[in-house]
């Protein structure tokens, strides 16, 4: 396998590439709130070892990519960040599948309503507006949003992970925009399930406090994907020890629905 990084037009890209020709299109990674593309290291590996080029990026603002004015920032839509998408694809050169995490599923969707893509799998994704969740969460527009303290960061969102491994990725997560938030907490933003493209799996965790699995199942229904289930797993399923089931099961669903 050969990895390299890279940064184009501002956008951090890390890149794995199959040890022969490509045998399907290549799977852009989207991290979600406050993370990076450093949240798909051990995906990055192992897809590429099932033969496809396999890219994760970091949005603006986000670890190793460009960091924007502080008053652009405040005001970064999550459909602002299909900006940096665009740029991985014209990348990878041809229409991916998108594997997303959390608030990252809306920047794939909204990009895949004007662009081809070869399939969607969203974990533990954030929920659109027609969707709905009955949640309305009061964010501070005039300052970036934290992580906040390990603890309450550990409990909500990098459960499942071990104390050593969580502090590592703690320490990584960035500041989010406060509109960006707002919008995934609050399901404000609408996608047109009309306009998507290809096969699509949602998936959903038992412990995840985030966003319910009832509401990740809501949402499967909504754009008629595929639903699965991870029993006693948290938000940050891509970080916890067991990724490499769920890899299992992604590479599994991805045989029989793609081509």
């Amino acid at each position: 396998m050969h990895f390299e990084q890279m940064t184009v037009d501002g956008v951090f890209i890390e890149h794995a590439a199959p040890e022969t020709d490509p045998v399907a299109p290549p799977i852009v990674f989207v991290h979600g709130a406050g993370h990076g593309s450093w949240v798909w290291e051990n995906h990055l590996r192992y897809f590429a070892a099932q033969g496809r080029n396999c890219y994760a990026f970091s949005w603006f603002n986000h670890r190793g990519s460009r960091d924007l004015p502080a008053g652009e920032f405040l005001k970064r839509s999550l459909v602002d960040t299909v900006e940096e998408l665009e740029t991985v694809v014209g990348v990878a050169g041809e229409p991916p599948v998108l594997i997303t995490h959390s608030m990252g599923a809306i920047v794939a969707q909204k990009y895949a309503e004007n662009h081809p893509v070869a399939a969607q799998i969203h974990i533990t994704p954030a929920i659109c507006a027609e969707v709905g969740l009955d949640v309305d969460v009061e964010i501070d527009p005039t300052t970036p949003v934290n992580s906040g303290p390990f603890e309450r960061a550990w409990e909500l969102y990098l459960g499942g992970a071990s104390e050593e491994d969580a502090r590592r990725y703690h320490a990584l997560l960035s500041d989010e925009s406060p509109r960006a938030i707002k919008e995934g907490v609050n399901a404000l933003v609408s996608v047109d399930r009309t306009r998507l493209g290809g096969p699509s799996l949602f998936i959903a965790a038992e412990h995840d406090v985030i966003v319910r699995a009832e509401a990740v199942r809501r949402s499967a229904d909504w754009f008629g994907s595929d639903y699965l289930f991870l029993h006693d797993r948290s938000h940050n399923v891509a970080l916890e020890p067991r990724w490499r089931e769920t890899a299992d099961r992604i590479q599994s669903w991805l045989t029989h629905k793609t081509w």
